[in-house]
């Protein structure tokens, strides 16, 4: 398996006005209430007015839209929120986390069970491959089956791996496309593809099943649907598996490896960027549960109502 060098350019670190500030501030904002799973519109507009007060603040949403809208970029970047979380603890800091990312997009709760925050701990008891598992998580888009996923997932590490290994893993989705043959492309714009389950979900539109991986919509309105997690139900006799795995073929060789330290946050643009995980270090089952690894997940939508 091959992989780009990493650089450090991805990782943007807070200036200390911006954490001054929003620990001022934060406890006096209203909490992130949701309207039909968004962020309702009031609260956002707080949320924005805090921006609006340090030129650091929009200095930092500049250097991220940068780094997560260049369509010839790598579609992601980590934001350094610890000494945000060291200073004001998990309550507070996430609370700061959620103003930071309102500022790129609107705070999204897709899934209707869980808090807008939605915690992806470490299940020893379930299949390794998903994303609470400890095993490798292969390169994803989130609610791939929707008509309208997230435009943007961000995951917070909150506690990482105490083995030191689960490395989060990137790559660019329509890099890799263009890499593919004209006969892969034509096998992956038929809608024959299925992944998972579909219920109890607000704000991602509508099932879409079976779905295209390429939905040949411009790259700002449209996903290439791709997720390696529904390979292994597929006919491996099939043409279309033949095409998705050349595809996956091409996401590792040009996947980003890195590993997240505590307040570390990964915001992906899925509609330039997939992400996975490596496997969990060995010997998990001797860490106790509340000491092993620990992410929160939280969407953005970015783009208006449309589409499909």
């Amino acid at each position: 398996m091959t992989e780009r060098k990493t650089t450090p350019g991805f990782r943007v670190s807070l200036p200390e006005t911006l954490v001054d500030l929003l620990g001022k501030r934060v406890i006096d904002l209203p909490a992130p209430d949701l309207d039909n799973g968004h962020l309702r519109a009031d609260v956002a507009a707080a949320y924005d007015s805090v921006r609006a007060e340090l030129p650091e603040a929009q200095l930092l949403v500049r250097r991220c839209r940068d780094l997560l809208d260049d369509p010839f970029g790598d579609g992601f970047a980590v934001l350094q929120l610890g000494a945000l979380l060291d200073h004001y603890g998990l309550n507070d800091g996430q609370k700061a986390a959620t103003v930071l990312l309102s500022w790129l997009g609107t705070p999204l709760r897709a899934f209707d069970k869980w808090p807008l925050w939605k915690p992806l701990g470490t299940n020893l008891a379930i299949e390794p491959m998903r994303a609470t598992g400890s095993g490798y998580n292969p390169l994803h888009i989130d609610v791939v089956n929707a008509t309208r996923p997230p435009d943007y997932s961000a995951l917070l590490c909150v506690r990482p791996d105490p083995r030191g290994e689960g490395y989060s893993l990137v790559s660019q989705l329509r890099r890799a496309v263009q890499s593919l043959s004209d006969e892969e492309r034509e096998l992956l714009a038929e809608p024959v593809f299925r992944d998972g389950a579909f219920f109890e979900l607000t704000g991602v539109g509508t099932e879409y099943a079976p779905f295209p991986v390429l939905d040949q919509l411009p790259a700002d309105g449209g996903f290439v649907r791709f997720t390696a997690k529904m390979l292994p139900d597929m006919d491996p006799s099939d043409p279309h598996t033949s095409a998705v795995r050349a595809l996956e073929r091409e996401l590792i060789a040009g996947q980003r490896r890195f590993l997240l330290g505590f307040g570390d946050l990964v915001v992906v643009n899925q509609h330039h960027c997939v992400h996975g995980r490596e496997k969990l270090g060995h010997g998990q089952e001797d860490v106790p549960e509340q000491r092993r690894r620990l992410l929160w997940q939280m969407f953005l939508r970015t783009t208006k109502e449309g589409g499909r």
